[in-house]
């Protein structure tokens, strides 16, 4: 009789039997318990690690497609709550996990990281309210650091446009959300700087970081503390808008405006064209209301001066004065007129007298008039000078003289 042999099976052959029996029956699982002996695999970025309780454990891989997606990095000793699949190694013939998700047990402990890290950059002054730098009144050009999809960007846009609509928005799209956000957010940060120094983008008034609301985990990007201190080092005024009115995070502690809803960012920063211009007007009819009330004081003021007596008074004075230049005028005029008359009839008393007194006027009557010549050398000066004698004892012998006489000279010679 011929004995039946057994199925023989190789041990890969085993080992895909387990696997796809596991795989079957445990498609996922959810774990509690603490991570131990976490390793990262330099090169190919995969976490490592054992997950165990007080009796027993279970190995554990997370592939970096997986792993980018979280919040932080998971350490030895951490209580957490991981989702996965219970699956077979075959090379090994070891079951393990393949983590998809990890959370930590509870918010308790993201809680105790956040208020000890809010502490740390409280007691090195980031929160002062002196290093907050005030935001334009009238802003130009912002940019917004949020996902491009979602309604975040869409809601914030809307209520700008109706509210400021001149203002410039430019975006600068980054993760908000998993392991890669705060790193994206602080990127897009130093960038956006850069690009203002080089100017391949205008003076920008302000940044507004945003985000749409979420769990604490999903929020925990806005907690890390290098994207803090980037916010904190930045030169532009930084607006924070991250989740729900009742979220805070240490991105809105170092903010310099923390905006409780993107929504409310958008309506904290820009001015409303329509109360702006119902104030223009309110301005424009009390400035009227002014300056005519003015006017209307000052009418009545000059009216009141222009009757008074003392506003009278120096126009009667000028009037005065002109009569009394009239008077003067007439006056000089007269006396003028009068001293012409009499001066006139001097003159011709005058040259009456000087014409019977004259030399010519004597000669015709008889008389006659003697002169000598006497020689001057004076100055060295030789000429004739005929001097008239007025003593006979000025004559004498043998001097020549000279003797007009009305109708003409005579030369003569003394000879005694």
């Amino acid at each position: 009789m011929q004995e039946t042999l057994p199925n023989i099976l190789t041990v890969s052959e085993l080992n895909s039997y387990i696997k796809q029996l596991l795989e079957e029956n445990f498609r996922f699982v959810h774990l509690i318990g603490e991570i131990s002996n976490f390793k990262l695999h330099t090169q190919s970025g995969h976490y490592y690690f054992t997950i165990k309780d007080e009796d027993s454990q279970i190995n554990a891989v997370m592939w970096k497609t997986r792993n980018q997606q979280l919040l932080f990095t998971p350490e030895d000793g951490m209580q957490v709550v991981i989702k996965g699949r219970v699956t077979v190694y075959p090379a090994r013939g070891n079951y393990q996990v393949e983590v998809w998700d990890i959370k930590p047990q509870g918010a308790g402990e993201l809680q105790q990281r956040f208020e000890q890290l809010k502490q740390k950059l409280f007691e090195e002054g980031l929160f002062d309210i002196s290093h907050k730098k005030p935001l334009p009144a009238f802003p130009e050009n912002i940019v917004m650091i949020t996902s491009r999809t979602g309604a975040v960007l869409h809601d914030f846009m809307k209520i700008a446009s109706r509210r400021y609509p001149i203002l410039n928005i430019y975006l600068y799209p980054v993760n908000v959300q998993g392991q890669l956000a705060a790193s994206s957010i602080i990127e897009a940060l130093h960038d956006t700087e850069k690009l203002v120094r080089s100017r391949h983008l205008p003076h920008i008034d302000l940044i507004v970081i945003a985000r749409g609301g979420g769990s604490i985990e999903d929020l925990w990007p806005f907690n890390d503390e290098k994207l803090a201190r980037a916010v904190f080092s930045c030169k532009i005024p930084v607006v924070s808008a991250v989740g729900h009115e009742v979220d805070f995070t240490i991105c809105d502690f170092v903010a310099d405006l923390r905006a409780p809803t993107p929504s409310a960012a958008a309506e904290l920063i820009t001015p409303s064209t329509k109360e702006l211009i119902e104030n223009l007007d309110k301005f424009s009819y009390f400035s009227r209301s002014f300056v005519q009330t003015k006017l209307d004081s000052f009418k009545n003021s000059v009216k009141e001066i222009q009757g008074s007596y003392y506003f009278n008074r120096p126009k009667d004075l000028i009037y005065n004065f002109y009569q009394r230049l009239d008077e003067l005028s007439k006056g000089i005029q007269g006396v003028t007129t009068k001293k012409v008359s009499s001066l006139k009839n001097d003159i011709r008393l005058y040259t009456k007298m000087l014409h019977h007194v004259s030399p010519q006027n004597n000669l015709k009557k008889g008389y006659a008039i003697i002169k000598k010549k006497v020689d001057i050398d004076e100055l060295r000066l030789q000429f004739d000078f005929n001097k008239v004698v007025t003593r006979a004892s000025k004559l004498k012998k043998d001097e020549e003289v000279e003797i007009s006489f009305f109708d003409g000279n005579k030369e003569a010679k003394i000879t005694k």
